[in-house]
Parts: structure tokens; C-alpha cells; sequence
């Protein structure tokens, strides 16, 4: 499997319940996410860690995307 095809399966995975949009910044969030871990990873060992832990990464996308909306409210605080 090669990176391309990882991605599409695991943001099929992530997104079973359709709550992430194309074009939002959580959506953004979870694919730059998703292109590290393959690059880090590789696309197999990335796709089984997702389908084990896909709640706890959910959770992370959700974090980050309120620690960005955070800082674009707050430019000062350097979250």
C-alpha cells in the first residue's frame, strides 16, 4: 500500500460517523496529522494504529483544532 492509498483508507476510518468536513480546520488537522504518522510510520503500521486507536486520535484533531482556534483568538498567548 502506498502513502496515497493510507490516506484515503485511514481518513475513511476517521471519518465513519461523517463529522469531519473537507475544508474545515479539523479536517486539516486530521490529514497533516495522518501524513506525519505515514511518513513516520509507514502507510501499513500507520493504518493499524489508527483502526486500534481511531477514538484517542479523534480527540487529539478536536484538541489541536481548539488550541488553534485559541491561539488565532489570543495571537499572544505562543500556545
Amino acid at each position: 500500500m502506498n502513502k496515497f492509498q493510507a490516506m484515503a483508507r485511514i481518513m475513511a476510518i476517521l471519518n465513519e460517523d461523517g463529522l469531519l468536513k473537507p475544508g474545515t480546520d479539523e479536517y486539516k488537522i486530521a490529514r497533516k496529522m495522518i501524513s506525519e504518522k505515514i511518513d513516520r510510520l509507514g502507510p501499513d503500521t500507520a493504518l493499524a494504529q489508527v483502526e486500534k486507536w481511531r477514538g484517542h486520535i479523534l480527540d487529539q484533531i478536536k484538541m489541536m483544532d481548539r488550541l488553534k482556534a485559541l491561539e488565532n483568538q489570543f495571537p499572544f498567548l505562543h500556545l
